[in-house]
C-alpha cells in the first residue's frame, strides 16, 4: 500500500495497524483450522475458539467505529458515496467473484454451514441471507447506516440499545440461524462504542498503564474461563469478554509495536481489507489439495500441517494483493458509480488508495464528534 495510507498512523496511533494485523492474522489461522478440519486435519488450533471469538471481529469493528464517530453529521448523499457505496459494491461484487470461482473449481467446500456457494439462490440472497464469507462488509455497511440513522439519539440510548442486542444475541438467547445475521447483532455494539466514544478511546490507550493491561486480562481469562465451562448463555459474559480481549489486544500491541519483527502485523494491517478478501480462496484450495492425501497423521504432523498454511496462507494473499492491486475496480467502485462529488464534500484524503474507499480508519485527523447528551 502506499506511503500516503500509513504516515498517519505513527506516534500515539501507531497501534492501529499492528491491532488490525493481529486480527487479521487470527481470521486467517481460525479459517485455516475451520477448513482442515473439513480435511479430517485435526483442528488442534481450533481449541482456542473461544480466544479467537472474542478479539478479532470486535476489534475491527471498534477501530472502524472509532474513526466513523463525525459520521452521524454528515449528509446522507456524501455517506453514501464515500462510505456506504464502496461497502455495498464492494460485497456485492466480491459475492459474484465467489461464485464463479466455485463454478469454475468444482467440487471444492466453498461455505461451511450456510446455503453453498454454487446454489442459485445464492447470489439473489446475498441481501437477505449473508454468507459466512463476506459478511463482514455487509455488516460494516449496516453499521455504518444504522450508526447514522441514530446519530442523534442520546449516548446512552444508543449504547444500551447496541449492548442490548449483542447480549441477546452472543447469549443465545436469539439465533438468526445464519453466521452474518448473528455476528451482525452481536458486534453492532462495538462499532457504537468506538463511534461515540472516538476520541477518548484513543486518550485512554495513550494513558494505560501495565497495571490496566493486567486489569483486562484477568477480566479476559474469567470470562474465557465462563465460556469454557458453557456459561456463555449467561447475559453479558461473552460481551465482556470481547471487550477484555479488545483491551488485551490494543494494550499488548501498543507495548509491542517497536519490536524487531513486529512490522509484519503492521503490514497485515495495512493490507487487512485485501488479505480479508482474498485470503479464502488461498485455502479452500489447499484444504482440497490436502483432502487428496486422504490424511491420517499423528498429531504433531497435524499441528504443523495447520501452522505451514497458516504461514502460507498470509504469503499468498500478499502476493496476490500485490497481483491485483492494480485492478481498481476489485477495490473499489469506479468512477461512474460514484458520479459526481457532492459540493462541500472534502476531497478523500487518499484518493489513490483503493483500500480508503473502504476503511474509516485511514483518515486520522481528530475532529469533534457529534454533541454528546
Amino acid at each position: 500500500m502506499s506511503a500516503q495510507s500509513t504516515a498517519p498512523t505513527t506516534g500515539r496511533f501507531a497501534w492501529l495497524e499492528p491491532v488490525k494485523g493481529l486480527a487479521i492474522f487470527m481470521v486467517i489461522a481460525y479459517h485455516v483450522t475451520l477448513y482442515l478440519k473439513t480435511a479430517d486435519v485435526d483442528a488442534v488450533l481450533g481449541r482456542a475458539k473461544a480466544v479467537f471469538e472474542l478479539f478479532p471481529m470486535p476489534a475491527f469493528f471498534l477501530i472502524a467505529g472509532i474513526f466513523a464517530g463525525r459520521h452521524g453529521a454528515t449528509k446522507f448523499r456524501a455517506l453514501w458515496k464515500r462510505r456506504l457505496l464502496p461497502l455495498l459494491y464492494l460485497y456485492v461484487l466480491w459475492s459474484v467473484i465467489r461464485t464463479v470461482f466455485y463454478f469454475v473449481v468444482p467440487g471444492l467446500n466453498g461455505e461451511l454451514g450456510e446455503i453453498p456457494a454454487t446454489d442459485p439462490l445464492a447470489l439473489p440472497l446475498i441481501l437477505f441471507w449473508p454468507s459466512s464469507s463476506y459478511w463482514f462488509l455487509y455488516a460494516l455497511f449496516l453499521f455504518t447506516l444504522g450508526r447514522w440513522l441514530i446519530a442523534r439519539a442520546p449516548i446512552w440510548v444508543q449504547l444500551a440499545g447496541s449492548g442490548l442486542v449483542s447480549t441477546l444475541f452472543t447469549s443465545g438467547l436469539v439465533d438468526a440461524h445464519n453466521i452474518g445475521w448473528n455476528r451482525v447483532g452481536a458486534l453492532f455494539f462495538f462499532f457504537v462504542l468506538g463511534a461515540v466514544f472516538s476520541r477518548e478511546i484513543r486518550d485512554l490507550v495513550e494513558r494505560a498503564r501495565p497495571v490496566h493491561l493486567g486489569i483486562a486480562f484477568a477480566a479476559l481469562v474469567v470470562s474465557t474461563a465462563l465460556i469454557v465451562l458453557g456459561f456463555r448463555w449467561v447475559p453479558l459474559v461473552v460481551l465482556v469478554g470481547q471487550l477484555a480481549a479488545v483491551a488485551v489486544g490494543i494494550l499488548i500491541t501498543r507495548y509491542l509495536v517497536r519490536l524487531p519483527g513486529f512490522g509484519i502485523f503492521t503490514s497485515m494491517g495495512t493490507a487487512s481489507l485485501k488479505l480479508y478478501l482474498l485470503h479464502l480462496y488461498v485455502i479452500v484450495v489447499a484444504t482440497a489439495l490436502i483432502g487428496l492425501l486422504d490424511p491420517a497423521w499423528p498429531r504433531w504432523v497435524d499441528v504443523g500441517v495447520q501452522i505451514a498454511l497458516v504461514v502460507l496462507t498470509v504469503l499468498a494473499s500478499f502476493g496476490l494483493a500485490r497481483l491485483t492491486s492494480r485492478v481498481r475496480w476489485l477495490y473499489a467502485p469506479p468512477a461512474f458509480l460514484r458520479g459526481p462529488r457532492p459540493r462541500g464534500v472534502r476531497q478523500d484524503p487518499t484518493p489513490n488508495d483503493p483500500e480508503a474507499a473502504v476503511s474509516p480508519q485511514r483518515d486520522l485527523t481528530p475532529r469533534p464528534t457529534e454533541k454528546r447528551e
